[in-house]
């Protein structure tokens, strides 16, 4: 997916089509284990040197050559911390597809495989509109174990501990319920979906 501007989603026409995709669909709080310590980059290169190591361990137990174990297991970590970071450690995205020829949204979900999780008729979106939610502290006792053992090799983490505001793009059904399709805290970019699908659905 091409986000451009740095934004957190991507937008684009094909046709009678509008096709939104985004990894940033959840609004639960976020994980005490913040971006700044564990993040997908970290699993893709501990899981690549947790191969490597093994790799190394065996060539090195096998001929007792441990030159020959490093110039394969190198090689071997340095392959898998991209492709680790492709395939296994990768977003999970929200793709939503307004089909005006069809009358219908569709609501994909994508990991590893592309999920059809719904289909909603267009014609029973009665609104899209902006709401907000305060992301409070969960575990403020987690939160302080992990700044002590931040501050125990020397790394500040900003924002570690403060709550946030989420700006949730919503779409309101006809019978009462709503589906909320982008959360991210900056406003601009909520904004500037909200304007280019409501344009699209024309309500």
């Amino acid at each position: 997916m091409t986000i451009a501007a740095n934004r957190n989603y991507a937008i684009r026409k094909e046709g009678d089509k509008l096709i939104f995709t985004t990894p940033a669909y959840r609004d639960e709080p976020d994980s005490v284990l913040h971006s700044g310590i564990y993040n997908r980059e970290f699993s893709s290169a501990l899981a690549a040197a947790t191969v490597a190591g093994t790799i190394f361990v065996i060539i090195a137990m096998n001929t007792g050559n441990l030159i020959a174990g490093a110039m394969v297991s190198l090689p071997v970590f340095a392959a898998g911390v991209p492709l680790f970071r492709k395939f296994v450690f990768k977003e999970s995205l929200m793709e939503v597809i307004f089909n005006r020829a069809r009358g219908e949204a569709k609501i994909f979900t994508t990991w590893i495989t592309k999920r059809l999780k719904e289909t909603i008729s267009l014609g029973s979106i009665k609104d899209i509109s902006i709401e907000t939610k305060k992301q409070e502290i969960q575990n403020p006792d987690a939160v302080e174990f992990v700044k002590k053992i931040s501050l125990q090799h020397g790394t500040v983490i900003p924002g570690l501990g403060k709550g946030k505001i989420l700006f949730l793009l919503k779409l309101h059904l006809n019978d009462g319920s709503e589906r909320t399709i982008y959360s991210d805290a900056a406003i601009e970019d909520v904004i500037s979906a909200h304007a280019e699908i409501k344009e699209f659905l024309k309500i």
